[in-house]
């Protein structure tokens, strides 16, 4: 039986490929599957792939759809009893794929999480900024089995890391109509809050298990209008998929939303003229994503002794 899915989707990546299949080759049994989804990438990316890792799948995309899209036929694509995505230019550290698999057979969760490393695009793989050696992805217990929603919730918020590759997701779990928005940038904060109502049994480990290549140009730093517009889409609509929840998660939620809400308007704001047309959008994807109305989490902040983060909140309203 297929336990695990590797699923890689691939455009422009032919010059970090080679570390990744590296990095990936000896920790590999015969029961781990590796789809890769080359998006009509114009490099050599897919027939590098067939040369140094023949035993993976490569499917070849006739036209380039982007990132949501190779990961959606990923997902159709993938038999295995987990999954796990993985970006061609990061790197699996060592020995993480067996250990993947013995946490799994012990503690059978439906949703994994692990923690992660950032290190410089370049000839160096060793990260030179000491708070980029280790990126908790989750805040909360580690090490046991975990079925209780708010604590997995809350620990997701507060740390804010929805990326793919520090999750691995039993597949069964996954619902058929929840796939990454097409079209869009921030699909992976728009899935993985929605995906874990759907993971009742979760594991963190607290170990760097995956290190991330950051390459030149981060998002965060060129948000244009398109990308202002889809960040603060991402959640929208969660307040109604939530179940009753603690107060304490509600808060880490709201407060998750009112930090998306607070930057993007200051972007906006850097930005003038048709930007600052999203403003009142902005506002009124907040009220539909925070568990908590604009009035709720500042008396929310002020309880919990956070005056100055209640004071720049209240100068928002």
């Amino acid at each position: 039986m297929t336990w695990l899915s590797l699923l890689l989707p691939m455009y422009r990546v032919q010059a970090w490929l080679p570390a990744c299949l590296d990095s990936l080759r000896d920790q590999l049994d015969n029961d781990v599957e590796l789809i890769f989804v080359d998006d009509a990438s114009p490099d050599g990316s897919a027939a590098l792939v067939e040369a140094l890792l023949p035993q993976a799948r490569v499917i070849r995309q006739p036209l380039n759809k982007g990132v949501s899209a190779a990961r959606n036929r990923l997902l159709n694509e993938a038999r295995g009893a987990y999954l796990w995505f993985i970006d061609p230019d990061d790197l699996v550290e060592p020995g993480v794929i067996p250990r993947l698999k013995a946490l799994l057979a012990e503690h059978q969760p439906d949703l994994l999480t692990c923690d992660f490393r950032v290190f410089d695009d370049g000839p160096s793989t060793a990260s030179v900024k000491p708070r980029h050696r280790h990126i908790a992805s989750f805040d909360g217990p580690a090490g046991v089995l975990m079925n209780d929603i708010d604590l997995r919730l809350r620990g997701l918020f507060v740390r804010g890391q929805f990326h793919p590759w520090s999750k691995i997701v039993r597949r069964a779990c996954w619902p058929a109509g929840l796939r990454f928005a097409e079209g869009r940038i921030f699909e992976d904060m728009a899935l993985y809050p929605r995906l874990a109502l759907h993971t009742p049994r979760h594991l963190h480990v607290a170990e760097v298990w995956v290190a991330y290549r950051q390459r030149g140009g981060s998002l965060m730093s060129h948000l244009d209008v398109k990308r202002l517009d889809d960040w603060t889409l991402a959640l929208d609509g969660l307040a109604a998929e939530l179940p009753p929840l603690q107060a304490d998660t509600r808060f880490e939620i709201a407060h998750f939303c009112a930090r998306t809400l607070l930057r993007a308007r200051r972007r906006r704001r850097q930005l003038g003229g048709e930007a600052l047309q999203g403003l009142k959008t902005d506002a009124e994807r907040f009220e539909r994503s925070s568990p908590l109305t604009r009035q709720e989490l500042l008396a929310a902040y002020f309880k919990r002794g956070r005056w100055l983060r209640g004071l720049q909140w209240w100068r928002s309203m």
